[in-house]
């Protein structure tokens, strides 16, 4: 009879990473778990095996089935042996004398099984799969790629409205979960997407490592910059090899299979044949995907596209490859017009069109977008360390037309205006942490009276300098996004950049092994146990086996060297000695502890 008793000794004899492996796997891990015999009493719960056995596939529960009721395995065949040895690495069935058993309490929970809506043993070895997907045609698989490559082209436009957006200003995440509706809202129109795709971009976009949370606000990260002086093809390539490492193996190989048929409800109904006990959240994580891979032009129409099938079957860069053959032509030249707008005749090489936003504002996005210079993106650009020169060096570089004359007598302003208000960090003082000041003493007294900054509690100190108890960066940001024409200086007076604050690329906070600390715990009280007392691992197991009223096979070393084996239902421990009925002599038998060489199951 398998039971606590046998899997706690089980669970001693493993090595601290299967351990540590097997608790990842099993465990919702609980405070109060203190020696081997707790684990394997939380690991024969039928929560705990409910929880195991939700995430195993078809063939695996197959194989545990033909365990349950006694049916033949061929252990030699390698699917079945990568099947056994998944049910073993969950602690689910263990190799016996005659071959391999369930725990009871696994044997009990598939039991279960058919008076809650799930198939039985019979039905896990017997049931066929739902009928084949249907296969794409050739015209299929042509339309589908022209969609997925314009959905391509323009989710690769969307993330990058996303982290612009962001580094604007930062969305807020709400306590319960998922964007507030404003920022939702602002996202989506910055996208030019439906609410709806945003979270799946926030999702993709964070386990890519290009936006982070910082508390409640989500912002982007270096990795993001990396992210957009990239190409289209680049980009893509980057999103859908997240997308594709976030869908677990076991469902990446079932859609491997299916890249020439259309997903949807047909890929829904052989997941759930598949996956018999995942139920609505391995529905909803499949939707997800499912969903992301739209975005991503992965799939157009619920059909994989060309590069969506190499994404699957070749990898990352043959799926970039197929796509970028797809992707419509970029361009690297633009038209200066003399309105102050900038229109690009087809979609812009990406590191262009990075460095065109820190001259001016982007109007339209589409193949063929437009920008506008104004006064305010100019003195954003000097702010970031343009000049002049460099400015008009730039847009020569890039113009078809060359530069217009407002446009040059802009810029030219622009640098004279720049740092008509300087905002400078102080030391020492907390109630005086920043100074404002301005030649201009109509700059200062108009700041002095704008509701906008009235959170930020300026104190006018002079007709030409205000102060305020918050960091420069804070106030620096303020004025810049009001379009005041801000400079930003050290203590010492030096005129200095300022960033807008980024995430880091992981999560800062760290974070803690539990099955590794879970696992160091039980070696300590193990060595403990051992250390106090000899008999202390056999007092655990006997008492465990009380506990549950477990019939024992006792072995008992004799005076004279040789042994006796007893089979016992155990009564009680305690004050060094055993109690219980010898089930074969039909009498009450009490054997001093240090006489136990060793207990096992009958």
């Amino acid at each position: 009879m398998t039971s606590t008793l046998t899997l706690a000794s089980r669970l001693a004899d493993l090595d601290d990473e299967a351990l540590r492996a097997l608790i990842s796997l099993r465990l919702p891990l609980r405070p109060k778990i203190d020696d081997f015999f707790d684990l394997a009493e939380a690991l024969l719960e039928h929560p705990s095996v409910q929880h195991a056995l939700t995430g195993l596939d078809r063939p695996t529960l197959a194989t545990l089935a033909a365990i349950t009721t006694g049916e033949d395995i061929d252990e030699a065949d390698a699917a079945t042996a990568e099947h056994l040895a998944a049910l073993a690495d969950r602690a689910l069935i263990e190799q016996g004398e005659s071959g391999w058993v369930a725990y009871e309490a696994v044997r009990e929970r598939l039991a279960a099984w058919p008076h809650e809506g799930l198939p039985g043993a019979r039905q896990l070895l017997t049931e066929a799969p739902p009928a084949a997907l249907a296969p794409a045609t050739s015209d299929d698989r042509a339309a589908t790629d022209r969609l997925a490559s314009e959905r391509a082209f323009q989710s690769v436009t969307a993330f990058a409205e996303l982290f612009g957006e962001l580094e604007r200003e930062p969305a807020r995440e709400l306590q319960k979960g998922g964007l507030s509706l404003p920022d939702g809202r602002r996202l989506a129109t910055a996208m030019a997407v439906d609410a709806p795709a945003v979270p799946v971009a926030v999702w993709l976009s964070e386990r890519a490592g290009l936006v982070a949370r910082d508390g409640s606000l989500w912002l982007t990260t270096d990795a993001a910059e990396q992210w957009l002086s990239g190409t289209t093809a680049q980009r893509w390539q980057a999103l859908a090899t997240t997308w594709l490492e976030a869908v677990p193996p076991s469902i990446r190989q079932l859609l491997r299979g299916r890249t020439h048929q259309r997903w949807g409800s047909a890929l829904h109904e052989t997941l759930a044949w598949f996956y018999p006990a995942s139920g609505e959240p391995l529905l909803r994580s499949v939707e997800r995907f499912e969903a992301s891979a739209e975005l991503l032009g992965i799939t157009a129409a619920e059909l994989p596209s060309t590069a969506g099938a190499a994404l699957l079957e070749a990898g990352p860069a043959e799926a970039a490859a197929a796509m970028s053959a797809l992707l419509p032509a970029e361009v690297d030249k633009v038209y200066l017009q003399h309105d102050l707008t900038i229109v690009s005749p087809g979609p812009l090489v990406p590191s262009l069109d990075a460095h065109l936003r820190r001259v001016a504002d982007v109007e339209s996005r589409a193949l063929a977008s437009s920008y506008r210079v104004t006064a305010a993106s100019l003195e954003r650009a000097i702010g970031a360390g343009e000049t002049a020169e460099s400015i008009r060096a730039f847009l020569n570089s890039v113009s078809i037309t060359g530069i217009p004359q407002p446009l040059d007598y802009l810029i030219d302003e622009a640098v004279k205006r720049y740092g008509l208000v300087r905002v400078r960090a102080h030391d020492g003082d907390e109630r005086v942490r920043t100074s404002v000041r301005s030649v201009d003493a109509g700059v200062i007294a108009a700041i002095a009276v704008d509701q906008a900054f009235t959170s930020l509690g300026f104190t006018r100190v002079s007709d030409h300098e205000l102060v305020s108890r918050f960091p420069r960066d804070v106030v620096y940001w303020a004025l810049a996004d009001a379009r005041y024409p801000v400079a930003a200086e050290d203590p010492a007076g030096r005129i200095v950049g300022v960033r807008k604050r980024h995430a880091p690329a992981t999560d800062a906070v760290p974070t803690v092994d539990r099955a590794s600390a879970l696992v160091a715990h039980l070696r300590e009280a193990s060595a403990t146990e051992a250390a106090q007392s000899p008999e202390a691992w056999l007092s655990r197991q006997l008492e465990t086996a009380v506990k549950a009223r477990v019939p024992l096979v006792v072995t008992v070393g004799m005076p004279d060297g040789s042994e006796l084996e007893f089979l016992l239902e155990p009564t009680g421990v305690g004050g060094g000695r055993l109690r219980g009925r010898d089930r074969k002599a039909d009498i009450e038998r009490t054997l001093p502890l240090k006489s136990i060489k060793g207990v096992r199951a009958p």
